[in-house]
């Protein structure tokens, strides 16, 4: 596994609350006419993780100069996003000209207990809507709960129950794991038959799916509507690790034309770098704002 799948991984392990259709696109699909940005596309911070625990006021003012409009969170700890009050970072986006609809937020089975969610996932919706969350995403499933689909499941239901109380909804991110069978049945498949529309949706990192050598279409014809939420990240073919949108080889295009799956955020994440991360994102916007939505 490349270096910087295995990083991020990791990471998500260790944090208690962390926060085949594909072709090689020509280079006529990017030489669109530029058009103004669809309001919802946005930029996970973990592709600037280390910018934003040096200097998270720096690194999302260069965020914003850039065009974005939006962000997606990460790291949420004891009350602090990258170290800073809840209280402070709504402020700090507010004054960036920000909006952050979503962000990662870990949730294991431990985390539920005879029915009941605890505390510490509840006291991190409570600080997600203080910032102006509209969804609260669990990024990743410990290994450990991997044989526990359908107990997952329940619990994302009994999650996304508690967030819809709060005005928010809860959702879950994908790697390429959920495409290997448990029981005879893929971990995505068992997550998507067991959880209520209504309460859960599921954010498609299509570069995972590709990873997985899975094709996104087949699932939004399966299970429409279901995919609110996009990553957007490109896959290089020959060291097949991910790179900047439009530089790999995903035809995104053919993709945000099918309409079934629901999409409403297009998020940029990279965590394989050619250059400075605050570049990488840039070259992936002014891509990704080239492309129909």
């Amino acid at each position: 596994m490349p270096f910087e799948q295995q990083s991020r991984r990791e990471f998500l392990k260790t944090s208690a609350l962390g926060v085949a259709g594909f072709s090689l696109l020509s280079n006529d699909l990017w030489a669109g006419h530029k058009k103004p940005m669809p309001r919802n596309i946005g930029v996970q911070l973990w592709s600037v993780k280390e910018d934003m625990n040096k200097d998270a006021k720096g690194t999302l003012e260069k965020v914003a100069k850039m065009g974005y409009k939006q962000v997606e969170g990460f790291g949420y700890s004891d009350g602090k996003f990258f170290g800073v009050p809840t209280d402070e970072y709504a402020k700090l986006l507010m004054d960036k000209g920000l909006k952050m609809p979503s962000a990662h937020g870990m949730i294991t089975s431990k985390d539920y207990t005879n029915g009941q969610l605890s505390d510490a996932f509840k006291k991190m919706v409570d600080d997600a809507k203080k910032v102006g969350q509209k969804y609260v995403i669990a990024p990743y499933m410990a290994d450990e709960d991997r044989s526990k689909g359908k107990f997952m499941a329940e619990m994302f239901n009994k999650a996304g129950e508690h967030c819809k109380a709060m005005g928010m909804k809860f959702g879950y991110h994908n790697h390429d794991f959920e495409f290997k069978e448990y029981d005879g049945v893929t971990m995505y498949k068992t997550l998507l038959d067991n959880t209520d529309k209504d309460l859960v949706t599921f954010e498609m990192d299509l570069y995972w799916v590709k990873f997985a050598k899975q094709e996104p279409i087949y699932w939004f014809k399966k299970y429409p509507g279901r995919f609110t939420h996009f990553h957007v990240k490109d896959h290089d073919p020959v060291k097949n690790v991910s790179v900047e949108v439009g530089v790999g080889d995903i035809n995104f295009q053919q993709i945000f034309d099918n309409k079934l799956s629901g999409a409403k955020y297009f998020i940029v994440e990279l965590e394989a770098f050619k250059r400075t991360p605050i570049e990488g994102i840039e070259i992936s916007l002014n891509n990704l704002k080239k492309l129909k939505f």
